[in-house]
């Protein structure tokens, strides 16, 4: 349920690590003005991300045998990220900016805790099993512009604060080469 405006937090009524997050949220046009095509794009992006995903791993997949099983291993691994990225959130607690009133529920999200973002863990995973592999060049850039444009998308409609993203790339990039450096010595 949404809180009402007369209720929204306000940044300065936010946890002290959160101030700076609820700041740029707001400087980045998130929260309850947002433009309704911009916000049409952000959700699109948000729900149908894993798509454009797919497709430019299947696309590489083809190629060989090689990047199919590097494809499918990425996304093995990811998969496994996800279940890690929401038991930390579990454990973290951390609101999301539609749970304190910064923004709608745009994306009608549940309550559960957004720190950090499993889609910018999941996501970041794959990045850095490529990156640390070696994929080619078009790959990752298709890689990291999908990344990137959902994790502004999953800030834009109201369900992660920017930190929520940036710890999510981190920690997922980290695991996705390490996962990578350690299947390949």
């Amino acid at each position: 349920m949404p809180i009402p405006a007369s209720h929204a937090s306000t940044p300065e009524s936010l946890p002290t690590w959160r101030r700076h997050d609820a700041r740029i949220f707001a400087w980045m046009g998130a929260g309850h003005a947002v433009s309704p095509g911009w916000l049409a794009v952000a959700k699109g992006i948000s729900h149908w991300s894993w798509v454009p995903l797919t497709a430019v791993l299947a696309l590489w997949a083809f190629q060989g045998m090689d990047a199919l099983s590097v494809a499918f291993h990425a996304v093995l691994t990811g998969g496994a990220v996800q279940v890690l990225s929401k038991k930390t959130s579990a454990r973290w607690q951390s609101a999301r900016p539609f749970a304190v009133g910064l923004s709608p529920n745009h994306l009608n999200h549940s309550l559960r805790a957004g720190f950090p973002s499993t889609h910018a863990t999941v996501m970041g995973c794959v990045f850095g099993f490529l990156l640390h592999l070696g994929a080619p060049a078009w790959v990752l850039g298709g890689v990291l512009a999908i990344t990137l444009a959902t994790g502004w998308a999953r800030v834009y409609a109201g369900a992660h604060f920017p930190s929520d993203v940036i710890a999510g790339l981190a920690l997922g990039t980290g695991i996705g080469a390490f996962v990578a450096w350690t299947t390949s010595l």
